[in-house]
């Protein structure tokens, strides 16, 4: 009996201990970053319009720039770390940095095993044609029609979905100049593609045919178990989004206001 009620005690403080590791990791995050003053955020840096060089070899985007609204807000400094995309969520398990960025989705797989921020972007699949194009007007007007898409994306999945067929490409860049050459009815993509497009090319001959209901949500991500810093974050987040910063950052890479649904 006293060696079992060593064992339970012995347990006990095990639990005691591990429970104590585990809280004061979380208060931990948000507090090691008001004491550093710093916030430490992983990004691609090569994926525009969200993270990259810019011509002077800045580091800019739609989301590094509502990263560094957000630091301001917070009352800290940010750091960017510099990840391919590969390997940059995975990189929150070693501490790498506080939070990531990088049009990063909210989907149920994700939310198994990470917390994310309230959204600050949202957009939806859409197809995109010429202008002058009045026979597509609906999702459904893609049976029958020829798409370019890149490899097996959600978007080639959509065009698949509706019996479209999909002439395969490499990139974006490709997609569109096949659209524009009248080589293909159109392609499906985001709706933040297009934009970006329209931004870099005001005179572009595309447009938005017809726009999906399924809005995808993008926000910040970060480990579980970091209740304080995920508070603060949404927190600034919606002082933000109330104050217009979130819409001028959004005007200014795409145009259009994506910050709100």
């Amino acid at each position: 009996m006293k060696k079992l009620g060593i064992r339970l005690l012995a347990l006990t403080l095990l639990a005691t201990v591990t429970t104590g590791c585990a809280s004061s990791k979380q208060e931990n995050t948000w507090d090691k970053i008001k004491e550093k003053k710093e916030i430490v955020i992983g990004t691609e840096g090569t994926f525009a319009p969200f993270s990259y060089h810019d011509d002077n070899d800045n580091l800019v985007g739609y989301d590094v720039e509502v990263s560094r609204a957000l630091a301001k807000e917070l009352g800290v400094k940010v750091k960017f770390v510099e990840v391919k995309w590969d390997s940059l969520i995975a990189g929150l398990d070693s501490d790498k940095y506080d939070l990531v960025t990088n049009q990063v989705a909210i989907t149920a797989e994700r939310k198994k095993k990470y917390d994310f921020s309230i959204p600050h972007t949202y957009s939806y699949p859409a197809i995109i044609t010429k202008k002058d194009n009045t026979e597509i007007t609906k999702m459904s007007d893609i049976k029958g029609r020829k798409f370019s898409q890149t490899g097996s994306s959600n978007f080639s999945k959509i065009v698949e979905k509706y019996k479209g067929e999909i002439v395969a490409t490499n990139d974006w860049n490709e997609n569109v100049s096949l659209v524009e050459q009248g080589r293909v009815d159109g392609t499906v993509n985001d709706t933040l593609a297009y934009y970006d497009l329209v931004n870099k090319k005001p005179g572009t001959d595309l447009k938005i045919a017809a726009q999906g209901k399924e809005v995808s949500e993008q926000a910040f991500i970060f480990n579980k178990g970091q209740d304080d810093l995920k508070k603060n974050v949404d927190k600034a987040l919606k002082s933000l989004k109330k104050s217009g910063k979130l819409a001028e950052i959004s005007n200014k890479y795409f145009k259009t206001d994506v910050s709100h649904k």
